[in-house]
């Protein structure tokens, strides 16, 4: 849902927990700004993984000032639902697997060299450019980190090497039950899953 907001009247308002109105603002020194809502969901999701800040460097473009740095005409910049973004001590590409991670078949991602184009179209576009725009099929490589045993036993059962997770999730373990786990994953292992 794209929201209308006023820098003057609402620049310091909190969209999300890491970013304000401000932050989507034309740079072009205009009071009105456009916010999708799914849009800034999206960049507090790519914050809270990482960890680190994630600077906007241009959401919201007036058509005046979208001709001027050479945007498409149809671009979703005019619309609200865009942002270009830096994640600090991430590149463009790691940002770009995580995106693709949240939005496999919607919104639209573009690598640059320094930059990660995201926006929150319904349809699907990927692309790279790096000096000349280039489509491409998508960014794929980001894996979840397993961060608990319960983490752990949801990929062991949707990867079908163990098939009964509330045994392992239950958390009374006998000796045996991890002797029979480690066997099976060694088994999974040696035999090329992934």
């Amino acid at each position: 849902m794209v929201n209308t907001y006023s820098v003057g009247t609402h620049g310091s308002v909190r969209l999300a927990a890491n970013f304000t109105v401000r932050e989507f603002a034309c740079n072009d020194g205009s009071d009105k700004v456009l916010v999708d809502s799914n849009l800034v969901t999206i960049l507090q999701k790519v914050r809270n993984h990482f960890g680190a800040s994630v600077t906007i460097t241009s959401a919201y473009r007036t058509a005046s000032y979208n001709k001027i740095v050479g945007g498409a005409a149809s671009s979703q910049h005019l619309k609200g639902t865009a942002a270009d973004i830096v994640v600090s001590g991430a590149t463009p590409l790691e940002v770009a697997k995580y995106c693709e991670y949240l939005m496999p078949k919607n919104g639209g991602i573009g690598i640059y060299n320094n930059f990660v184009h995201v926006d929150v179209r319904t349809a699907r576009a990927r692309w790279e450019d790096f000096g000349v725009e280039k489509a491409v099929g998508g960014f794929p490589g980001y894996r979840e980190k397993i961060q608990n045993c319960g983490d752990a036993v949801a990929v062991l059962y949707n990867k079908r090497v163990i098939n009964s997770p509330d045994v392992w999730k239950k958390g009374t373990w006998t000796d045996e039950n991890v002797r029979q786990l480690l066997i099976k994953v060694a088994n999974f292992i040696m035999n090329g899953g992934v």
